[in-house]
């Protein structure tokens, strides 16, 4: 798995995935013109429905501000808290923001980034793209200073942001030279024709031109195909208050997908556009993608499939605007409306499930890789996968009881890396919470999972501050580990510790006291009196009997 995208020269620090331009991209100078001229007082919102090419006129904007050697360049996806958050941190951590002191928290970060950007802003450009809760993002915007700020969204409520520039659909004009461009066909009347039928939405035309480009077909039979074709049963709202899909894009991302399939027999190209449908509404990386095929989850049935023909189905898939790259070709995103069409087509065939599953298998493959090297970042990002999966499986049928399990424990694979990193506590707190929840729930008070979620959570506790809600849960985890392993079990002789110093942390080195006595009592027997772990724990009884002994003179 792989951090966000980060690159340092003696100049400039670029930060995140930014867009590489798709295979049709149009200039639309006139609305880049009025950007710029909005721009001079930010923040700027570019609003406009789904599929009109707000991310792609940031985007456009952004690697302007690459070329022109600015000292910043940002790209955060703000869908929601956990991309967002996630972002921020990768800024703060980039600029140095949290350096001779302890990592912040995502929260925190974010307003490092927004008080560093206000006072020292000049040629420095940060984006949040996809905003949907203006609440969520407004206390991380800067609002004065010399930074240039872009949000993009699909709500008009958003323009309260900032400057509003709507970003509409294409023109006859660029609706015309985008089809003629892509598939060389001098045909005027059908192109609009195609045109008119797919309303003139950026994101459809794309792909309509990149089918009728690939399958040598003329616009006439291309039109043929859409009209025959009905998207009602494919697309369902996921969420009421989801944007509905503009006429005909549905049933155009869904022809770009026959395509696609057509192209490759494998089925590779279908079951990489599901499993990234599946995950982060941001981006996701090409060696996940990779790893699932060399590993036999993409495909299922132990199908082995090799990096390259996971690269040259990503081709494919870009060509047909269904996926589009990262300038450093790295990172993978999807429209969310061509991910929301493969959902629902899923759901319909009764299989989200299984896709859930496959999603599910890729992630822990990666998740089981961070272990080898210890990189915030990439944990961080990794979490808001598995955050991400785990929002789009809560569509899936009742009876996905084993796909939440599977969830559960990828979850906590995920929060046991970011304990042991040591680093930003509050993250810990925020999974760990509702996450001992669920293992207790679905698993029981025994189950490993669910010993470890609560030793991570009592121990985000204990670093930060908060003992007495640390120690029910290692009283728990104590409990747990006696009944499985017994007394003298390393891993209950460590929760006994962890609890006698937990008890001592809040004063009550009377109840520590027997704990320690009973550790030093095993240690003896198992290692001798000489061992450093008898030691040890010699030591640790010692101080709570003079800490003991302290409070009763001073009780006096």
């Amino acid at each position: 798995m792989e951090a966000p995208a980060l690159t340092t020269t003696d100049e400039q620090l670029i930060v995140g995935d930014i867009p590489a331009p798709p295979p049709g991209l149009q200039p639309r100078p006139a609305l880049l013109a009025q950007l710029n001229r909005a721009s001079q007082k930010p923040p700027v919102v570019l609003t406009g429905i789904w599929g009109a090419g707000k991310t792609q006129l940031a985007a456009t904007y952004a690697r302007a501000r690459l070329a022109d050697s600015w000292r910043l360049i940002a790209w955060v996806n703000a869908r929601n808290s956990e991309t967002l958050l996630t972002g921020l941190a990768a800024v703060a951590e980039a600029a140095g923001l949290s350096a001779g002191g302890s990592r912040p928290g995502p929260a925190d970060a974010g307003q490092a980034v927004r008080d560093w950007l206000e006072a020292d802003g000049s040629f420095c450009l940060l984006v949040f793209d996809d905003v949907e809760d203006p609440g969520l993002l407004r206390p991380f915007v800067p609002t004065v200073g010399e930074a240039r700020v872009l949000i993009t969204a699909a709500r008009e409520p958003m323009a309260e942001l900032g400057t509003s520039v709507p970003v509409d659909v294409f023109s006859a004009e660029e609706a015309l030279a985008l089809l003629g461009g892509r598939t060389g066909l001098a045909d005027e009347d059908g192109a609009l024709a195609v045109a008119v039928q797919l309303g003139y939405l950026p994101l459809a035309l794309d792909q309509a031109a990149g089918m009728i480009a690939k399958q040598h077909m003329g616009y006439a039979a291309y039109l043929a195909k859409l009209r025959a074709l009905s998207a009602e049963d494919h697309l369902a709202r996921e969420d009421e208050k989801e944007q509905p899909s503009p006429p005909g894009a549905a049933e155009a991302v869904l022809l770009a997908m026959e395509a696609a399939s057509y192209a490759d027999r494998l089925g590779v190209s279908i079951g990489l556009m599901e499993l990234v449908a599946m995950l982060s509404p941001a981006v996701v990386h090409r060696d996940l993608l990779r790893s699932a095929g060399q590993t036999g989850t993409l495909l299922g049935g132990g199908r082995r499939v090799a990096a390259s023909m996971v690269d040259q189905a990503l081709e494919r898939l870009s060509e047909r605007s269904l996926l589009g790259f990262s300038l450093d070709g790295q990172a993978v995103s999807v429209h969310r409306l061509a991910a929301q069409v493969i959902r629902a087509g899923l759901a319909r065939q009764g299989r989200l499930v299984p896709a859930c599953r496959v999603a599910a298998s890729a992630l822990e493959g990666s998740a089981a890789a961070l272990a080898k090297h210890r990189n915030h970042a990439a944990v961080t990002e990794m979490a808001g996968q598995v955050a991400a999966l785990t929002e789009n499986a809560a569509a899936a049928s009742d009876d996905a009881g084993e796909l939440a399990t599977m969830l559960a424990r990828l979850r906590s694979l995920v929060l046991n890396h970011l304990a042991e990193l040591g680093e930003a506590m509050p993250e810990v707190i925020a999974i760990g919470e509702p996450l001992a929840a669920d293992l207790y729930r679905l698993l029981g008070p025994d189950d490993p999972d669910t010993i470890r979620a609560r030793t991570a959570l009592a121990r985000a506790y204990h670093q930060t501050g908060r003992v007495d809600d640390a120690i029910p849960l290692v009283e728990q985890v104590l409990a747990a580990r006696e009944r499985l392993f017994g007394a003298d079990h390393p891993g209950t002789l460590a929760s006994r510790n962890n609890l006698a110093s937990a008890y001592r942390a809040t004063g009550r080195a009377a109840d520590a006291i027997g704990l320690f006595e009973e550790n030093l009592a095993a240690c003896e027997r198992l290692f001798g009196a000489d061992h450093p772990k008898t030691l040890a724990s010699r030591h640790s009884l010692d101080r709570a009997w003079q800490e003991f002994a302290q409070a009763e003179n001073e009780g006096r």
